[in-house]
This record gives structure tokens, sequence and C-alpha cells, in this order.
């Protein structure tokens, strides 16, 4: 009897043991902070294409920024681009949070398969992944894009483009993109990247259709940033940046003599394209960093002009002509 109540009282110890570890590793585990994406994006739709939505799309979660850009020649056939590009986005990201081990590159062409048996229609699509606290993988499929952004301590902490993505294309405004059999192979056009010196809560990512691309050099994103930014460089407002970049890219996209990114691509073509102006186009823009919590789910964004992830200007709601400034905000008595 005493032989058993000690292996007994052995056993029990071991459990009790292994119990405790695995507590421990759990509560450990709960408090390891994740690497996650704040994000916010803002599309505003070509003023004749409000009335569908437009052409582009965005997907968004804590670890995948998607966006996609539909080709609009479609229309001409009889097909609204638009719902193939939907679709593309948001299979993306389901595909991807079911397993996030997938390569990036797998995930997009299998989307891109599933979409385009749902609906006629070729995209350009920009991915991006987070794979640790200073590491980003990145896809990048046509002349959508992404830039990533840092201040320099050495030059009074102004903001730099640390990177900026190019658009591969097979001739001036003729983007690879994909769409099933009446696209581009997914494996053979895309662009992938790895970013592994992200600095979490400082780098500001922004990723964009070309509607902002052909009217805007990332360079110029600074100002909206540094107008939502406090005196100390904290950035109080994804929404207001985003918001700011698309609604600037929307007023130069319709100025007849503004030399454009895009007009200035034109002239490279040595004459056989004469074009002068923005470009009005749809427009994207997803502006996000990567932040640490040890529970990313239970975050609430600090952010007073935070409603929700993608917001979409719709014919009711006309972009707006002007936004308050940080100084502003202050003297209203706005809590920030």
């Amino acid at each position: 009897m005493v032989k058993s109540y000690t292996s007994h009282r052995w056993l029990f110890l071991c459990l009790l043991s292994n119990h405790q570890t695995t507590n421990a590793q759990q509560q450990q585990q709960l408090q390891t902070p994740i690497p996650y994406f704040e994000h916010k994006t803002v599309i505003i739709p070509h003023d004749d294409k409000k009335f569908r939505g437009g052409e582009d799309a965005a997907a968004t979660s804590p670890s995948h920024l998607v966006v996609a850009d539909g080709v609009g020649g479609w229309v001409n056939k009889g097909v609204n681009p638009g719902l193939y590009s939907k679709l593309l986005t948001k299979t993306i990201l389901d595909i991807a949070s079911k397993d996030p081990s997938t390569p990036l590159v797998q995930v997009v062409d299998t989307a891109n398969w599933i979409a385009s048996k749902a609906h006629k229609g070729t995209a350009t699509c920009t991915a991006l992944q987070i794979k640790g606290p200073n590491t980003i993988k990145t896809l990048n499929i046509g002349d959508s894009g992404y830039s990533i952004h840092r201040r320099n301590p050495d030059t009074n902490n102004e903001l730099e483009v640390v990177f900026a993505s190019e658009a591969s294309q097979k001739g001036f405004n003729f983007p690879y993109q994909i769409g099933g059999q009446y696209g581009d192979d997914v494996k053979t056009a895309a662009v992938e990247m790895e970013h592994s010196d992200i600095r979490p809560e400082d780098d500001i990512i922004v990723v964009y259709s070309d509607g902002v691309s052909d009217n805007l050099y990332p360079r110029e994103f600074h100002p909206c940033i540094n107008d939502y930014s406090t005196d100390d460089d904290e950035l109080i407002s994804l929404s207001l940046v985003a918001d700011c970049i698309a609604r600037s890219a929307y007023e130069l996209g319709k100025k007849k003599d503004y030399l454009s990114p895009f007009a200035k691509e034109a002239r490279k073509t040595k004459g056989r394209y004469n074009y002068i102006g923005g470009k009005h186009d749809d427009i994207t823009v997803v502006v996000a960093r990567v932040r640490l919590s040890a529970n990313p789910a239970a975050v609430i964004l600090d952010d007073p002009y935070y409603e929700e992830s993608i917001f979409l200007y719709t014919e009711d709601v006309p972009p707006r002509a002007d936004l308050p400034k940080l100084n502003d905000l202050v003297m209203r008595g706005v809590e920030l």
C-alpha cells in the first residue's frame, strides 16, 4: 500500500508540475508581444464610377494589407472589373487567415483563380504580410504599390522615403495584371520582397493604387503625415493621413495644367504619348504601421477620427474640400 501511495503521489506531482509548466508557457505566450498592422483605408472612386463603387478594392487585417486595381478596359466588353478586384482581395485575406504559413505568392495565385472563375476581369495587386516584429513580406504585380517612411534623427527628424516599390509594366500605362486565363501568371509577374528592418511604432507604411502614384510621388505624402503629427512627431490619426493623401491625389488628378508623375512618364516615350495634367482615376490609400501587443484583438485604436477600417466615398459623400489641421483640432479642444 505504501508503495502504491508513493507511486500515485509521484504521478500526481509529475502531472501537477507539467500542468504548472503548461500554464507558465501559456502565460508567457500571452505576454509575448505580437506584431500587427494598425491600419486605415480610404477609397475615392473615379467620379464616373462612384455609382458602382469604383474598380479599386482593398482588404485588410492585423496581419495583411491588400490592394487591387481592376483594369477599366473591361467595361468596353460589358464587364464590371470591380467585381473581380473586390473578390480577389477578399479571397487573398480569407486564404491567408486560414494558414499564415502559406507563401504569399501561392496565396495570391490561388485567390486569382478562385476570383476569375466567378468574374471576368483583370487587376494589379499589392499584398503585404507581417512575418515578425521587424519583418514584412511583400508582393507586387503591376502599378499599384507601397512605400515605407521613417523620420531621420540626423536631419531634425524629417521624414524620408526609405523604400518605394517600382511599377512593373510591359510598356507605358500597360502594367502586368492578373485575372485567371485573361491575365499574367502570378508566379512570373509578381515582384516579391522582404523588409527585415521595419521599426515598430515608428515606420509609416502606405499602400496605394495607381490613382495615387500617377498623381503623387511618395515623398509628397509627407505633408499629410506632418499635418497630423504632434510637435514630438507622434502620429495622431491614421484616418486623417489616409484621407489627406487620397484627397490630394483626387484633386491633383483633376488638374488640367499639372505636370503629374503620369505626365512625366508619358514624356519619356519620346512623343508617342503627349499628355499633360493629372490622371483622374480610382484612388485607394492604406496608411499603416507595425505595432506590438500581447493581445492585438483587444487593442483599441487611439485615433479620434477612426470609425471603420475601410472608408469608401460614394456619390452621396463627395471628397471633403478641407480637413482640420492638428492646430485646429487642439484649438477646438479635441482630446488627442
